[in-house]
């Protein structure tokens, strides 16, 4: 019998690579030290789980059969609502005061959160979906990260940063000697982890490496809910107004004002996506100051006013989920 056994919720839509990047280590780790642990996949009722990429994955039982792991593992991604059930919650609510160590994985933090089990605790996610989980759990102290652990609680970005977490796991239990030579297998470097870097540079993201369009797009990042004008924006690195203009032609090919739009609009995608605020809260968080001067600029980026597009409208639109109650 292992010594550490996991079991993984499987919440439909999950994600692969981020369910594979917390299995595979433990696969590893036990070619080094044999019956250290092992792992089994349950479901709410019991049946095969799609995950994000449509591949069915089977598992070996239900809520029902989750019993008192040494660890429980909600595994999660897009529209996670749609998945989410009442039985759900109640069993992580049951393994909480089990003490069982409870773990998330990508957008699983917020069936964590949703649980209750998360207030008080340090957390992840991943980084699309932090706004969201910032504004929706303010009892969480929501960190950006590749993972977190606090206490009985691991929290994770999700995608590869699963190995990260997994990793430093095995450490915790059977010392950094057994963790470093799983991650060498696995061709696994953790200088990520050191830095704290949780999604590609912004000089990656954005495509330039002009310190003066980067400065202006933090600026912009740090007054999503009120908004800067173009003159302050101008202030933040020492250039005219009409300097800057040709700065963000010249490396990003739009108007500073038109690509600050740009941003606050995907980050009420975001917010719409991945928390329960109102469409209104969603359009003064986002700097809109009447709901519909957001509606009119969200459709025109969208093409689905805000009310439509929330968390994943054309999979409850068909009928395959509901509400539920907490």
């Amino acid at each position: 019998m292992a010594l550490h056994d996991v079991t993984f919720l499987l919440v439909p839509r999950f994600s692969m690579i981020a369910l594979y990047g917390a299995v595979e280590p433990l696969r590893v780790a036990n070619r080094f030290a044999p019956e250290s642990f092992s792992w089994r996949f349950v479901s709410s009722d019991g049946g095969a789980v799609a995950a994000s990429n449509g591949i069915p994955v089977s598992v070996s039982g239900s809520l029902a059969d989750m019993g008192k792991p040494a660890m429980a593992m909600v595994c999660a991604s897009y529209d996670h609502e749609a998945g989410l059930t009442s039985g759900m919650l109640a069993a992580v609510r049951k393994l909480a005061r089990a003490r069982v160590f409870l773990a998330g994985l990508d957008t699983g933090p917020f069936i964590l959160a949703r649980a209750g089990v998360l207030d008080g605790y340090r957390a992840t996610c991943h980084w699309e979906s932090l706004p969201g989980f910032r504004e929706s759990y303010p009892a969480v102290q929501v960190r950006e990260a590749l993972f977190e652990v606090d206490r009985d609680r691991m929290t994770c970005a999700g995608g590869a940063a699963a190995i990260d977490m997994m990793l430093a796991w095995i450490a915790s239990l059977s010392g950094s000697g057994l963790s470093v030579a799983v991650a060498d297998q696995l061709v696994h470097f953790r200088s990520r982890e050191e830095a704290g870097q949780v999604r590609a540079s912004a000089q990656s993201r954005f495509g330039t490496r002009d310190g003066r369009i980067l400065s202006v797009i933090a600026a912009m990042e740090q007054h999503m809910e009120e908004p800067l004008d173009v003159h302050a924006l101008a202030q933040v690195v020492g250039v005219s107004t009409r300097q800057m203009e040709r700065l963000f032609a010249r490396h990003l090919h739009m108007r500073p004002m038109g690509f600050y739009r740009r941003m606050r609009l995907e980050r009420a995608e975001h917010l719409l996506n991945y928390s329960r605020m109102s469409v209104r809260d969603v359009a003064l968080a986002t700097g809109f100051s009447t709901l519909a001067e957001f509606s009119r600029a969200f459709r025109a980026k969208a093409g689905v006013p805000p009310s439509r597009f929330r968390g994943g409208a054309l999979v409850r639109e068909s009928g395959l989920a509901k509400p539920i109650k907490s």
